[in-house]
């Protein structure tokens, strides 16, 4: 009568100890791993808003669609390298990143909670979507790469390692690199735009349209300022204060430890862009 029971209870114990995960401190590994986990979360949020991030380690893409919500997609990347503890998963264990989000009347802010646990800290990749229309005021990111598409407002960024990517956007913007290179489009530049970028070690690429008209001023000590815009002022050169065309537009480039490239952009056939509201 109890070979039943016994039966039954082995196999309960086999379906727990294969869902569980064992930790082991491994001081042969160089990376702490997780298996990845998701959240998934979308909120209204009309357009014209401002929206916050804070991510320490992690890639962060934002991507304007035609919809007043925000949808923000979290994965806990597989793997993190480091110095402390290092800390081997066996069996099936999936660690959902832990994301607060909080929603006050025309704001959003989206932040990584710190991570306790056992090992180094653990990389979240960010895909969010955004009303075209927006702020994004305070992205603040340690390592990790950021991209920005499909939107009009301003962008604020402070990246203290990583690479910074941001195309069809028309606006303002405030960008600062630690170590990383910062490639930017803006389109529709009006007389009220301010364009700032700062990168202490990495390359500045900005592209701008040919009927851009801006005050400029570009900073590359140790590299070099080129231009396919005329400036009014000789390139290459380590600096340049120039203007393009008659706007007044406010242009701000510097690169301590690399160089500065002003590109013009050419009309692509098929493109649409996304421009401000009249």
């Amino acid at each position: 009568m109890k070979k039943p029971l016994l039966t039954t209870s082995l196999a309960a114990a086999a379906v727990v100890l294969s869902a569980a995960c064992i930790m082991v401190m491994d001081p042969e590994q160089t990376t702490s791993w997780q298996p990845r986990g998701e959240f998934r979360r979308t909120v209204e949020f009309a357009a014209g808003g401002t929206l916050t991030l804070e991510n320490k380690a992690g890639n962060v893409e934002i991507t304007g669609w035609d919809k007043d919500a925000v949808e923000v997609v979290a994965q806990g990347a597989a793997a993190e390298t480091g110095e402390k503890r290092k800390v081997r998963a066996y069996g099936f264990w999936e660690i959902k990143p832990d994301v607060e989000i909080k929603q006050t009347d025309g704001s959003l802010s989206i932040r990584t909670r710190p991570f306790d646990g056992p090992g180094d800290l653990p990389a979240v990749d960010y895909t969010i979507r955004v009303p075209n229309s927006i702020l994004l005021s305070g992205i603040r990111m340690g390592k990790g790469n950021l991209t920005v598409s499909d939107v009009f407002g301003r962008i604020e960024v402070s990246l203290d390692r990583g690479d910074l990517a941001v195309s069809n956007f028309s606006g303002s913007v405030d960008l600062f690199i630690g170590t990383g290179s910062a490639d930017v489009e803006v389109l529709d530049v009006r007389d009220q735009d301010t364009i700032a970028i700062s990168s202490r070690e990495g390359d500045i690429v900005l592209r701008l349209g040919a009927g851009t008209g801006a005050r400029v001023e570009a900073e590359a000590p140790r590299g070099e300022v080129r231009s396919d815009l005329d400036l009014g002022a000789r390139t290459p050169a380590p600096s340049v204060s120039g203007r393009i065309g008659t706007g007044e537009a406010a242009v701000t480039l510097k690169a301590s430890d690399g160089r500065i490239e002003i590109i013009a952009i050419k009309d692509v056939a098929g493109a649409v862009p996304v421009t401000k509201g009249k």
